[in-house]
This record gives structure tokens, sequence and C-alpha cells, in this order.
């Protein structure tokens, strides 16, 4: 792709529009993720990681070339400036290693691939992390718009009751405190629909930065969930899964596995260093006017190197070799701290979900059965036999379990999705 051409992908997708039709969880998550400057950063990341395990290969496969060319424009013995043609030196050598006991080219492939998995690793985590972010901020205006339905409701009851409350006052039924009261409850009602609003239209705010769209652009958004349908108890074996394909654990053994590669070499580079080269240099080229021949050229060698780095009487070089061995343990134990913390947070996340199904449940039930005893109060108080306080509980109850049954089916939702991350499951897609 041109520079032209991914400067313009770039401005369309900073100018994308919002969806035409509602967003859902699913749709929502790849759009942010097509909007993301962390996702495109964490693309490059991986683009370099990529680049270096193929350089790595090339390296252990394929000798390295060097060619140059040089010319002397003043001495001593000509003091005259110039620049002859014939007088150019050029070459070209090639070198190859062979073996090393201390960073053999078999070793750097290694470490160059154990790179890139933790690049793709990082990728991953970059995308579960963004889609973690992109449902926080759906959920977050998923209730917010469903609250402003909620204190509407809520409001409209507390409309009929100070309506009801002062009529009946007019008729000598209810005292004037019952008006007061009934009236301060309306209004109360009102400005919670006021914050409930603005809350939401934060919401919105938030929702649209993600996917690049105007931060008062209206969105529509809907969610079809299955959690309803979760089996109780959730497996005990989801945490031998957890412990496999977790991406921060397995980005956590890679980094491991890439220590020992690199205390090996580093206890290595203390002992005596065995190193075999093969080399090749031409150095008359027939370039720039220079003829070209071969009388001795090229030269080809191969040749062993043998050399033993040491410090006073080897104390340094023993120091050395157990700092890495220490570094190497220290690494080791901090891999057993996360998977003991992993296996933790996996039942705890299956406790937490069995307590979250069953809470929405009763909250489904409270609601509907709190509903049923509005709609029976408030045709009761219009005919004075139930009581103010009667009614302003009941209205009261409702609303709290309203928005608690809310909250519930987010949290719920928010808590499976935290659930497949520790599963090591793409939820992106």
């Amino acid at each position: 792709m041109t520079k032209f051409r991914a400067a313009v992908f770039f401005l369309a997708v900073l100018a994308a529009p919002a969806s035409a039709g509602p967003f859902t969880p699913g749709s929502y998550i790849r759009t942010v993720l097509d909007a993301s400057p962390t996702m495109r950063k964490a693309e490059q990341s991986f683009g370099q990681a990529e680049n270096a395990y193929k350089a790595a290969l090339l390296d252990a496969a394929l000798p390295a070339f060097t060619f140059s060319m040089s010319d002397t424009f003043y001495d001593e013995s000509d003091p005259s400036p110039r620049f002859r043609k014939d007088e150019v030196a050029s070459s070209l050598s090639a070198s190859w290693n062979l073996y090393d006991s201390a960073s053999s080219p078999l070793r750097r492939i290694k470490t160059a691939r154990l790179d890139y998995e933790a690049a793709r690793l990082d990728l991953f985590i970059a995308k579960q992390d963004e889609a973690v972010k992109a449902l926080n901020r759906f959920y977050a205006l998923y209730s917010a718009q469903r609250r402003i339905g909620t204190a509407k409701m809520n409001l409209a009851s507390r409309e009929r009751q100070y309506k009801d409350t002062n009529e009946q006052f007019q008729s000598g039924t209810r005292s004037h405190i019952e008006v007061t009261q009934s009236e301060g409850d309306k209004l109360d009602s009102e400005l919670s629909l006021a914050r409930e609003e603005t809350a939401a239209s934060k919401a919105l705010m938030a929702f649209n930065e993600l996917i690049n769209a105007e931060p008062g652009a209206p969105q529509t958004v809907e969610i079809s969930t299955q959690s309803a349908a979760i089996g109780l108890p959730l497996p005990k074996e989801d945490v031998a899964k957890a412990l496999e394909n977790n991406f921060t654990l397995r980005r956590q053994r890679l980094a491991l596995e890439r220590t020992k590669l690199a205390n090996r070499a580093g206890v290595l580079s203390n002992y005596p260093r065995l190193k075999v080269d093969a080399a090749w240099r031409k150095t008359v080229l027939g370039l720039s006017g220079a003829p070209g021949g071969f009388g001795g050229d090229p030269a080809y060698s191969l040749g062993a190197s043998l050399s033993l780095p040491f410090g006073f009487l080897g104390a340094q070089n023993y120091l050395e070799v157990k700092n890495l061995e220490a570094a190497l343990a220290s690494a080791g134990l901090d891999l057993e701290n996360s998977v003991r913390a992993l296996k933790t947070s996996v039942l705890s996340a299956q406790k937490d979900i069995e307590l979250q199904v069953k809470s929405r449940q009763l909250l489904e039930f409270q609601v509907k059965a709190q509903s049923e005893t509005i709609e029976n109060l408030l045709s009761e108080y219009s005919l004075g036999s139930a009581s103010f306080l009667q009614l302003d509980s009941s209205q009261t109850k409702l609303l709290d379990s309203s928005n608690s049954q809310i909250t519930a089916a987010n949290d719920l939702d928010l808590a499976l999705a935290n659930y497949r991350v520790l599963l090591g499951e793409k939820i992106w897609e």
C-alpha cells in the first residue's frame, strides 16, 4: 500500500460514520477494533517482530555480504587533489558463522521465534483489552438508556399519584401534608430523570469516542444474551483450560523460555567459547576503470577460534553465572505465582457468575411482582383505600429493583466476557 493510499484509508477510518443499524456487543467490538489506534500500534509491533524473525532465519541460513569502495584524494607523495577511476579500490566479502558455542545461529532463531510468538500474544492481549473496554462502554450506554425508561415510568407513576392526591385533597379525603409529600416525590422523580438523561449523554459520548463518531451522534444498542441459559455449576475443567490457553500466562511462559536461552548463552560465554567461521573475499573486481583479474584473488578461509574470558582467578565469572541462575529462578517463581493466582481467579469468577445468575432470576421475579402491586395500589389509591406510605414504598422498591435488574444483566454479561478472557478465548470473534 502506498503512502497516499494508506493516508486515505486512515482518514476514511477517522471519518467513518456510525453504523446505520443498531449495535450489538459483537458489532460494536468489531467497529472499535477497526478504529482503534492502540490496535494499529499493536499490529505494527507484531509486524516488526515478524520481520525480525525472518531476518534471523536469513542470517542463520545465508552469509553476510559486504561491498566497499575507497579512493585516496590526497597524500604526501602527490599533494594535488585528484580523483582517478583506475585508483579506486573495491572489494566484496562474505562471512558466515557456522558454529558458536555461546550464541549459535540456531539459538538466535529460537530467540527470534519466541519474540515473534510473544508479539503475537501481545496482539491478542491488546485485542482482548480493547474488546473488554468496548463491552464496558456498550453496556454503560445500554444501561443508561434503559434507566431513562425506568425513570420515565417512575415519573409517570408519581405524577398520577400527585394528581390523585390533589383531587382527594380537594374532596377532603387527603391532607395537605400528603399533597406536599406527593409533589416533592414528583419533583424528585423529575430530577432523577434529568440525572439519568445526563448520564446517558455522557455514556453516548464515551461510546462514540471508540468508533470515531461525533460525540452527540445518536446510537441504538441492543443485546441478545444467552446468559440465562448458563449451565450451573460451571465445569471445574475450565481451570485446566485457563492454565493452558490464558494469553497472559502463555506470554509469561514464553518470557521464561527466552530467559532460559539468554541464561544458557550467558553461562556459556563465561566458559571456553568455540567459534567456527567461513569467509570469502575478492578485492580485484574490475570496477570504476580498475582492471579485473584473479591473481591470488579471491581468498577463501575456514577457521576456528577458542577464547576464554575470565576475571580475577575466575571469581567474576563465577559470580556472573550465579546472578544468571538467580534471575532464572526468580522468573520461574513469578510464573509459579501467576499459575496459582489464575487458578484462584477462575474459581472465584465461577462463584461470582453463579451468584449473579441467581440474583438476576430473583430480580426478574421481584420486578414483575412489584409492577403488579403498583398497578393495584394506584387503583386503590385513586379510590382512597390505599395509604400514601404504601404506594410511596412500593414505587421506591419498583424503581430500585428495576435499576438493579438492569445492572445485574449488564454485570452478568461482562462477568461472562471476563471469564472467557481468563480461559484464553478470543472474545472479539
